[in-house]
C-alpha cells in the first residue's frame, strides 16, 4: 500500500574542514515481491490492490488463472487459508487481485496455473512490508590535515536517529589511504539521521582527534505507515468531529501530505495538509493519504470508512500486576476472522491525541503501551476492520489504578411526591473527579432532633424519595465511592419540613374554642340559667350579654303605633307646677341598660328612637 522511491538530495556543509562531506547520495533499491522468478507482484493504486505480472513462458504457455493462499492467518473458521482464484484474460500477462480479497500484514503464496496444473512454483508475497527497502547512503569524506608529512590516518564514523541518545558505530574503521566512502545501510524512509566522525594517526592507537560537527540529513518522504479515525463514525449521533489520523514520521522530519476522500462516488483531493490529521467529510466512504514530493505519488495508505461487519463484544479492561500496562480483552464478533484496531485516549484529551494499535486476525487481547497515570480514566475502543468497512464495539473506561473520588455529587430538591414526600435528585461526579468506577452513593441526613442517619444508594440511581424524614429543619449531603474507598461529601442542602401531626393536636382546641360560644348562645337564646352565665361563659362574654327582660329592642313597634295616631282636638288643660313634697325626691327615668353589647351587635337606643325628652307630669 505504501512505498516511495528515493531521490538524491543535498546536505548542509560541515564547518570543520578536517572532515568534509564531499558527496552524499541516498539510493533506494526497489525489490518487487516474489522476484527473482517468473512472476513479480506489486501494490498499486489508491486502494492498494496487488498487481502480479509474469514474463511469457518459453513454450508459449500462459496461465488461465492466478491462485493465492494466506500463510499467516490460518484458521479452520476462516476462508483465508483456502486457495482463492482470479481469472486471467486470454493473452494477458498480468492480473490484479482486489484489496478486499486479502488481509493486510499477511503473507501470500501466489502461483499461475492452467487446466492441467501449476505453471511454476508458488512465490511468497509479504504484505507486511509497508515500504520497499532497503535504503542506503554513501558518504564521501576528506581526512584532516594535522601534519603535512603525515597522511596515513584511521577514521571511525557513528550515526544515529535524530534526537536519540545512542550512537551506532559503522564498521570497520576506514583508512585515509586509500580513501574510500562511508556506506550506511538499512535506513528508513521519512526519517532524520545524524552522523559524526573522528580520526587518529595510525601509529597512535588511543589518541583520537576531536569529533566532527554533526551532519544531519533526512531520507525521502513517504506515505504514513498506518492511519485511523477518531470519533464514532458508525454511531447514531455524532459525538465529536470525526478526524482522519495517521502516524507522524520520524523525528526532525518536516513533511506535508495529500489526502483523498471518496464521498458518494466522487473523489475529493486535499493538497498540502500538515501532519497528522484531517477532518473527514460527511458521508465519506474511503480515505487515502500520501506524501507530497514522494517519488511514487500513486502510493497511498488507505482505509475504508464504511460501517460494515460484526462488532466485538465483552470488551474488558484491567491493569497488570505491576500497574504499568492496561490489558484489553474482547470476544470475536460473528462471522469470519478479521483484523482489529484498539484505540485509547486520556479523558479530556483532544481527538488528535488518540493512540491506536493494529492487530492481526485471531488476536483477542493486547497490552497497551504508554505512561498511564493512577486515577486517570482512559477511553478504550475495539473495532473490527474488514475490507468492507469498520464495526466498533461500545467504548469502555479503564484505569491503571483506581483511587477514591475527589468530590461528592451535588443535591437538589425535586417536586414532592403526590403524598407530600420529599424527592431528592443529584448529578454525576465528573469522571476525572471520580477517579474510578462508581460502586455506590451514600446519602446522609442530619436533623435538629435526631442523630445522623446514612444510607447507601445504587450507583445507577439519580433520585430517591425520603418518606421517613422527621419534621423540622434537616441537612442532607451525599458521597460517592469506588473500589478504592469513599470520597468527601458534596455540597449540602437544607430542607424545612412542617409537622404533619400538628393538625391533630390543634383540632381539639379548635373544637373547644368554637363549642363554648355556641353553648353560650344557646343559653342566651333560651333565657334560662342566667345565673350560670358567669360560670359557663368567659368573663368577656357574659358581661356584655343583655338582659332580655330589660331590653328595649322589642319596643319600637309600640312607639311607632303611638306616633302613627292622627292628631285630634283635645281639651285644653291648665298646667300648674306643683312643688315636690318634702322628703320626696323627683322620680328619675329608668336608666337604660348600657352593657356595651349593643355597641358591637345592635343599634344604639338613639338610633332606634327609643329615647326621648322626658314628658312633664300633667295634672288634670
Amino acid at each position: 500500500m505504501r512505498g516511495a522511491q528515493a531521490a538524491p538530495f543535498r546536505l548542509r556543509p560541515l564547518s570543520n574542514p578536517w572532515l568534509l562531506s564531499l558527496l552524499f547520495l541516498l539510493l533506494n533499491r526497489i525489490r518487487p515481491q516474489g522476484s527473482p522468478g517468473p512472476m513479480q507482484c506489486y501494490r498499486i493504486g489508491l486502494l492498494g490492490d496487488l498487481n502480479c505480472s509474469w514474463e511469457p513462458l518459453g513454450d508459449s504457455r500462459t496461465p488461465s488463472t492466478l491462485h493465492f493462499q494466506s500463510q499467516k492467518y490460518i484458521s479452520p473458521y476462516s476462508h483465508l487459508n483456502r486457495t482463492q482464484v482470479v481469472a486471467v484474460p486470454t493473452g494477458q500477462s498480468w492480473v490484479t487481485i482486489p484489496r478486499e480479497q486479502f488481509t493486510e500484514f499477511d503473507t501470500l503464496l501466489v502461483w499461475g496455473a492452467e487446466a492441467d496444473g501449476p505453471l511454476w512454483p508458488p512465490i511468497s508475497v509479504d504484505l507486511e512490508t509497508r515500504e520497499d527497502d532497503p535504503l542506503e547512503t554513501t558518504v564521501h569524506w576528506a581526512p584532516p590535515t594535522l601534519r603535512p608529512h603525515q597522511k596515513d590516518m584511521v577514521c571511525q564514523f557513528y550515526y544515529r536517529r535524530c534526537q536519540e541518545e545512542a550512537w551506532t558505530l559503522l564498521e570497520p574503521e576506514l583508512k585515509s589511504i586509500p580513501l574510500t566512502p562511508v556506506e550506511i545501510q538499512d535506513l528508513e524512509l521519512a526519517t532524520g539521521y545524524e552522523m559524526s566522525g573522528r580520526c587518529r594517526m595510525q601509529v597512535e592507537e588511543d589518541l583520537w582527534g576531536e569529533w566532527s560537527p554533526i551532519l544531519s540529513f533526512q531520507t525521502p518522504p513517504s506515505a504514513p505507515k498506518d492511519m485511523w479515525v477518531s470519533g464514532n463514525l458508525c454511531g447514531t449521533t455524532a459525538e465529536q468531529e470525526a478526524l482522519l489520523l495517521w502516524k507522524a514520521p520520524g523525528p526532525c522530519v518536516q513533511m506535508s501530505y495529500r489526502v483523498q476522500f471518496r464521498v458518494e462516488g466522487r473523489e475529493l483531493l486535499q493538497e498540502g495538509i500538515p501532519c497528522c490529521n484531517s477532518s473527514i467529510p460527511a458521508q465519506a466512504e474511503w480515505a487515502g493519504v500520501s506524501a507530497v514530493n514522494a517519488r511514487n505519488q500513486e502510493i497511498f495508505t488507505n482505509l475504508s470508512l464504511a460501517c460494515s461487519g460484526s462488532a466485538p463484544h465483552d470488551v474488558a479492561v484491567s491493569s497488570t500486576s505491576d500497574s504499568k500496562e492496561l490489558l484489553v480483552t474482547w470476544q470475536q464478533g460473528a462471522g469470519e476472522l478479521w483484523e482489529h484496531v484498539v484505540d485509547w485516549a486520556r479523558d479530556g484529551d483532544p481527538p488528535e491525541n488518540l493512540s491506536w494499535v493494529w492487530l492481526p486476525p485471531g488476536n483477542l487481547s493486547v497490552l497497551l503501551p504508554g505512561n498511564f497515570e493512577k486515577g486517570v480514566p482512559y477511553q478504550i475502543r475495539v473495532t473490527t476492520v474488514s475490507p468492507w468497512g469498520l464495526s466498533p464495539a461500545p467504548s469502555v473506561w479503564g484505569f491503571i489504578e483506581e483511587l477514591a473520588p475527589l468530590m461528592g455529587p451535588e443535591l437538589w430538591r425535586l417536586q414532592d411526591a403526590p403524598s407530600g414526600i420529599p424527592t431528592i435528585a443529584w448529578g454525576e461526579v465528573p469522571r476525572h473527579q471520580l477517579r474510578g468506577h462508581l460502586t455506590h452513593y451514600t446519602l446522609c441526613v442530619k436533623s435538629e432532633t435526631r442523630s445522623l442517619v446514612c444510607l447507601n444508594v445504587s450507583g445507577g440511581t439519580q433520585n430517591v424519595t425520603l418518606p421517613n424524614l422527621h419534621w423540622g429543619t434537616c441537612e442532607l449531603w451525599m458521597t460517592a465511592s469506588t473500589i478504592a474507598g469513599q470520597g468527601p461529601p458534596g455540597p449540602s442542602i437544607q430542607l424545612h419540613l412542617p409537622d404533619n401531626t400538628l393538625k391533630w393536636k390543634v383540632l381539639p382546641g379548635v373544637l373547644l374554642l368554637c363549642g363554648v360560644p355556641l353553648m353560650g348562645l344557646v343559653l342566651a337564646t333560651s333565657g334560662r340559667c342566667v345565673h350560670l352565665w358567669h360560670k359557663v361563659l368567659p368573663h368577656w362574654v357574659w358581661e356584655k350579654v343583655p338582659d332580655p327582660a330589660k331590653s328595649n329592642s322589642v319596643q319600637p313597634h309600640i312607639e311607632e303605633e303611638l306616633q302613627a295616631q292622627p292628631l285630634v282636638d283635645v281639651p285644653i288643660l291648665e298646667v300648674q307646677e306643683i312643688e315636690p313634697l318634702p322628703g320626696m325626691e323627683p322620680s328619675q327615668p329608668p336608666a337604660a341598660l348600657d352593657s356595651g353589647y349593643e355597641k358591637h351587635f345592635l343599634p344604639t337606643p338613639e338610633e332606634l328612637g327609643l329615647l326621648a325628652t322626658p314628658r312633664p307630669q300633667v295634672l288634670a
